[in-house]
């Protein structure tokens, strides 16, 4: 036991202390500036709104800032053109690096189908009819009157001039012609 405390008191033991605590700052203190250089540590870029802007726009915006971008959905927006961004992963002033992957929700360019019911529109009053083609984003271009027993209520749709049987498919945002029953002594 005496010699390990004569041990901890001679000039080897400090030689050696002083060497192991120079290797190791050496050794962290480089590791420190490697991870520094490797990760750009310091270096970044703010992310600009993307949102409201075309998908050509926002690639050649990305491309300056050295950036990527992936398209995770799209959904259909008719206020908006086809391959609008809608939303962006990270979100506007994140501080991202040169490099990274900006994930993007864009506007879909083809809207989706919607069925035209098999009750609540042909043979139904107008009122509930057009609530059911606003709802499922079907808007009514013209209307039309003819004479029928059941006044004011929906005969026949036609889009394009086709007529449009229960179970036909339309994209959202058609435009629809109506015709109308009428009392026969309606003047219109």
């Amino acid at each position: 036991m005496g010699e390990l405390r004569e041990f901890f008191k001679s000039k080897v033991f400090f030689i050696n202390l002083a060497i192991a605590i120079v290797v190791l700052g050496i050794f962290f203190g480089g590791a420190s500036k490697f991870l520094s250089w490797y990760t750009r540590h310091g270096e970044f870029i703010v992310l600009p709104d993307l949102t409201k802007k075309s998908l050509t726009d926002v690639e050649g915006l990305l491309k300056e800032r050295d950036l990527k971008y992936i398209i995770i959905d799209s959904s259909y927006d008719e206020k908006l053109p086809p391959r609008t961004v809608i939303n962006q992963i990270p979100y506007i002033g994140a501080k991202v690096k040169s490099g990274r992957n900006i994930y993007l929700y864009i506007t879909s360019t083809v809207p989706p189908l919607v069925q035209i019911p098999a009750t609540g529109v042909i043979d139904a009053p107008f009122a509930s009819a057009k609530q059911i083609l606003d709802r499922d984003g079907i808007k009514i271009a013209g209307i039309t009157k003819k004479v029928d027993i059941c006044i004011d209520c929906v005969l026949e749709m036609r889009y394009k001039g086709k007529l449009l049987a229960p179970g036909d498919k339309l994209p959202v945002g058609s435009r629809v012609d109506i015709v109308l029953g009428k009392d026969v002594n309606d003047g219109q």
